[in-house]
């Protein structure tokens, strides 16, 4: 098994966000939502996803410091003294003069100036209100205020922990939705010493400080060039500050089958209304959320020739072998280049329009062209139930595949309702603790996850106050399995058939 798969921590708190009155969870290699409907496990979900965009997007970072005030325009207090940018160049040349030597897979620890930390700082922490469109975006909401838990008083928080490599200090960012505003408070300790492989950091830094040398003394410029420096450090620290939310994230929600029938329909009538504006009375267009947005996009993107997919192509194949039973293609329509999607069972010659083949297959055929096109080791992806259309054998076997991408770097964000794929996560963290030679005759002995990579929480509704509470649900030493709400069901359901069966003899006396 991959032993580095652990080596980004996270943890989450969240209270009176939407349906959520309280959680607090740490995102592990393998996090798995479950509980009943309306409890908040979209929201949690789709709040992590919103976020993964925001501490991902390095254009979107660089953007809002390139589009900040100019140099010319900024207040006094914002400009740093010629003194401190000469000191800041100084400590550059110092600490990235020999860039040019560098190797790519080079690594090297960096000890930030107490000043560069601070302007770190600063510069995210101007950035709440775009981060809060950002949310609004991904969860199709038009104003903050629906963000916070009604009945609650003041505004829903967020806070984002993460503790640092070989420092028993942890790293603490708040984000505060108000009704009316979008707060952020990103924590930078003093000297906080940045990890990494730096060489595309070393190659930037080094022409900022050749053409900052080029420069006469006092010259204005030379603080535009400070802001750039910034720029490129808040890029190399995300990592640090932010860890596993630094990755590119993947979203695959409910309903795909529905979503993969329609997505030409649906893309089409949003082109015709944007033809026919201005020809015809305006009419109200419902508002997609970003989530379905992103997935929509991908969809029509999956193989465009610069798709960034490959390491991940034999994972989509392991699925369509194991559960389709068959492959997953696409062509492009030679009129209009837009994606057709089908699906060609094994053995046969000819494809089969997807529309045609099983919700089992339209359900999976997302995560095999994401896998294909898309996602790659290191990246999140999100799967909101996996189980949904597929017997329960094949909802065991989908659970399989999950762990081997987990085992491969890639990490991966369950919601489910589904108490196969929890007994089967339960297997595979119990298969763990057996040697190769304890697993041998087992049914796939070589899939297995630790305890610590993979993590389960069940939401519960409270009513006083209302709103749903997350808990972490541990394997259960003695039965081996993960208590969820299911064996409530199962005990009713039991009682209800036995009360029938009693009923049905005494009426035969």
């Amino acid at each position: 098994m991959n032993d580095n798969v652990t080596k980004d921590s996270l943890e989450l708190e969240v209270s009176n966000f939407g349906p959520i009155r309280e959680a607090r969870i740490d995102l592990r290699p393998l996090t798995v939502f479950v509980g009943t409907s309306n409890t908040g496990k979209s929201w949690l979900a789709i709040l992590i996803y919103a976020l993964h965009r925001y501490f991902s997007d390095r254009e979107r970072i660089h953007g809002f410091l390139l589009h900040r005030p100019s140099r010319m325009s900024r207040k006094d207090e914002e400009m740093p003294s010629q003194d401190k940018v000469d000191a800041t160049f100084k400590w550059l040349q110092q600490e990235f003069g020999s860039g040019d030597r560098l190797k790519p897979e080079s690594t090297k620890s960096i000890v930030l100036p107490d000043f560069i930390s601070d302007k770190i700082q600063s510069e995210f922490n101007t950035q709440g209100d775009l981060l809060g469109l950002e949310l609004l975006r991904c969860f199709g909401i038009d104003e903050t205020s629906k963000f916070i838990r009604k009945k609650s008083r003041g505004g829903a928080r967020i806070d984002i922990r993460r503790r640092l490599p070989n420092d028993s200090a942890s790293l603490e960012h708040r984000l505060t939705l108000k009704p009316q505003k979008t707060e952020l408070k990103v924590s930078v300790p003093e000297g906080i010493i940045i990890q990494g492989k730096p060489w595309y950091l070393y190659r930037r830094i080094n022409h900022l400080l050749d053409r900052y040398s080029d420069l006469p003394p006092n010259d204005p410029e030379k603080h535009f060039m400070f802001w750039r420096l910034i720029e490129a450090l808040v890029d190399f620290t995300r990592p640090a500050l932010f860890g596993p939310l630094n990755d590119t994230a993947f979203y695959l929600p409910a309903d795909r089958t529905g979503v993969m029938h329609a997505h030409n329909v649906v893309v089409s009538a949003l082109i015709e209304s944007a033809a026919m504006t201005g020809l015809r009375p305006a009419a109200r267009t419902p508002v997609l959320s970003g989530v379905l947005a992103d997935f929509l996009e991908q969809l029509i993107d999956h193989d465009h020739p610069s798709y960034r997919g490959g390491k991940s192509q034999g994972h989509g194949t392991r699925i369509e072998k194991a559960i389709l039973g068959g492959s997953v293609h696409i062509d492009r329509s030679e009129i209009t280049n837009y994606p057709r999607f089908a699906y060609r069972p094994e053995g046969w010659q000819d494809d089969l329009p997807l529309m045609n083949a099983s919700s089992m297959v339209s359900e999976l055929a997302p995560v095999v062209l994401y896998l294909r096109h898309w996602v790659m080791p290191g990246n999140v992806l999100i799967v909101e139930e996996p189980e949904s259309h597929l017997h329960p054998a094949m909802q065991v076997e989908f659970t399989r595949q999950l762990a081997l991408l987990v085992d491969s770097g890639i990490r991966v964000i369950i919601t489910t309702h589904s108490e196969w794929v929890l007994e089967e996560l339960a297997n595979i963290v119990q298969r763990s603790s057996l040697s190769k030679k304890q697993r041998k005759e087992l049914s796939d002995e070589n899939i297995a996850l630790r305890p610590d990579q993979v993590g389960a929480w069940l939401f519960k509704q409270k009513k006083h106050p209302q709103g749903s509470v997350v808990e972490e649900v541990e394997l259960d030493s003695e039965t081996g399995l993960y208590p969820a709400d299911f064996d409530t069901v199962s005990e009713e359901l039991y009682n209800d058939s036995a009360n029938i069966f009693n009923r049905i003899q005494d009426s035969k006396k």
